[in-house]
């Protein structure tokens, strides 16, 4: 990599200059690649514009001269050239792209943007000195160095991608813009009333069970809220129950970004909920019974989950009655307090974020293109069976009349039988064992994402009349207890087939795949895969509509 200071270019264009004082004395030489190179470093610096490989920043003109530049591949550093000469460091800040989060989490840096080149991606970094970086013994900052210090965010709102690279500033970094998935499935746990075992199954607060289903309100009692907590430029995202009082601001679930992609951080209850604290840490109140309580604060790891304890207080009469007030710095090991140093470190309540929080009925899922608002196409037509095979029309219309209104409407149902056997034996009575899904999709770009959708495994009954086919019945799997009870009484001789096909979710989502695929082709649609919540996009295969509804088993 090449790196050059100002000096060094300041030398270079002394150079330049003195080669072309003696162009009358010589005959001309056409200047080298790495001449024309240093022409056009010379030609940067003196109009204040450096660049690295990816991106370029632009000095103001009046601090070009009190400045050294470095660069290399993918990062810009920006000295003040006295301290820096003076061995005092001088380093003002830094911008680096970097494509792996993880190699600058936990630094002294924070994210300002994204940049993208060649189907590449950087999140772009400022980095900030860790110490002081002018002479010490001075007794203030000298003036060029606070004149640098006071242009530095300006200097940040210059990066300029280059050499084919796109920057955008403020990506991947607006909770609006990063947790949409997120939203969607509580708007869908609270749709599809979800208990506390299956909210807990998906890494919810058990708590919305409450909340959002068993009281008046639903989505308006549960709110949300974007903060960055860990200084990273990046927000969390904060789930909770709209509240007065000492519950105003508590957060039932917090996530944040790894990698790129939200992560579920921690859940709380209504007797260990969590706060913002002064939007660096976050605080867990905690009850053990009447005569137990406390707090605990941690700090967020950047671009992790990784909660670390600061420190603890406790009011715990059962390990001491008389004296039950305690303060431990390493979550184990506890000290005695007063009374009045107990109640000081309670007032730490004073410095909770108490969120104004948007209710969860308000919310909009951000579209792919970067609008404040999800791709919605109202003209995304109904889901009509494509294949061959007449009795088929009538099952898939039935599975999406009887089932799709158990959920909110989205901007298209697609049923997903898993055929597991058929009789056909009896034309007044075909019958068609599987697994039957309804799923349903809103459009998001060139992406199906699935907001809500069940199973239901079971036996179809369709007869066959002078005018086509109709369902006469269906006979549904029991739940819970009655799950496997009646699976083997509807099932029968199937019942080994049913079993290993629910098993197979490789087979049922290469059918997925392909209805999806199909219903795209048919109506052709400029959709290119699906999706569901928490996982990557699913590319759709080629269109198979010829033969593929009479292999569905």
């Amino acid at each position: 990599m090449m790196r050059r200071t100002l000096r060094e270019l300041t030398a270079l264009a002394m150079s330049v200059l003195m080669l072309a004082g003696c162009a009358s004395a010589a005959p001309a030489v056409p200047a080298g690649p790495e001449q024309q190179q240093a022409e056009a470093d010379v030609q940067e610096a003196a109009a204040g514009t450096f660049s690295c490989g990816l991106f370029e920043i632009t000095i103001p003109q009046e601090l070009v001269g009190i400045v050294d530049v470095e660069t290399s591949e993918d990062r810009i550093d920006v000295y003040h050239k006295e301290s820096k000469d003076a061995g005092f460091g001088g380093l003002e800040l830094s911008v680096w792209a970097v494509s792996v989060p993880k190699e600058y989490a936990g630094g002294p840096y924070k994210k300002i943007g994204e940049l993208s080149k060649d189907g590449g991606s950087y999140d772009v970094v400022r980095g900030y000195p860790t110490e002081i970086q002018w002479d010490y013994n001075l007794p203030e900052m000298p003036e060029s160095f606070e004149k640098l210090d006071e242009a530095a965010d300006a200097i940040i709102a210059s990066v300029k991608g280059i050499n084919g690279a796109d920057y955008l500033e403020g990506a991947g970094m607006k909770g609006e813009d990063l947790y949409g998935d997120v939203l969607a499935k509580y708007v869908t746990a609270v749709n599809e009333a979800w208990d506390a075992n299956k909210l807990e199954e998906e890494n919810m607060s058990p708590e919305f069970f409450y909340i959002g289903t068993q009281s008046e309100g639903g989505m308006d009692n549960i709110g949300f809220a974007y903060r960055d907590i860990n200084s990273d430029g990046i927000d969390e995202l904060f789930v909770g129950e709209i509240a007065d009082g000492e519950f105003m601001g508590v957060a039932y679930d917090v996530y944040t970004m790894v990698d790129r992609a939200p992560a579920h951080v921690i859940s709380g209850t209504a007797r260990d909920r969590y706060y913002d604290y002064e939007d660096s840490f976050l605080n867990n109140e905690w009850s053990g019974g009447a005569g137990s309580s406390g707090c605990d604060v941690y700090a967020l790891m950047a671009n992790s989950t990784e909660l670390v304890y600061q420190y603890g207080v406790k009011y715990d009469e059962y390990e001491n009655e008389e004296n039950p007030w305690f303060k431990a710095y390493n979550g184990g090991e506890y000290e005695a307090l007063t009374e009045e140093e107990y109640n000081k470190e309670m007032e730490i309540e004073d410095n909770y974020v108490r969120f104004d929080y948007a209710p969860l009925s308000s919310f909009t899922a951000p579209a792919g293109d970067g609008s404040s608002e999800k791709t919605v196409s109202s003209a995304l037509p109904p889901y009509e069976y494509p294949g061959p095979e007449l009795f088929y029309t009538v099952l898939y219309k039935f599975l999406i009349d009887e089932y799709a209104e158990n959920y909110d409407k989205a901007d298209v149902t697609i049923p997903c039988p898993i055929i597991i056997a058929e009789d056909e034996s009896n034309r007044d009575d075909i019958r068609i064992w599987g697994d039957f899904w309804i799923m349903n999709y809103n459009l998001n770009g060139d992406t199906l994402e699935m907001v809500s959708g069940g199973s239901y495994p079971g036996l179809i009954h369709v007869k066959s009349t002078d005018s086509g086919y109709e369902v006469t019945e269906m006979e549904v799997v029991g739940d819970g207890s009655d799950y496997d009870p009646t699976a083997k009484k509807i099932f029968g001789d199937h019942y080994d087939e049913f079993t290993k096909s629910t098993a197979d979710i490789d087979g049922r989502e290469a059918t997925r795949a392909q209805i999806i695929a199909n219903y795209v082709a048919a109506n052709n649609l400029p959709i290119k895969a699906y999706k569901d919540y928490g996982w990557d996009p699913v590319t759709l295969p080629e269109e198979n509509i010829d033969n593929f509804y009479s292999i569905l088993d």
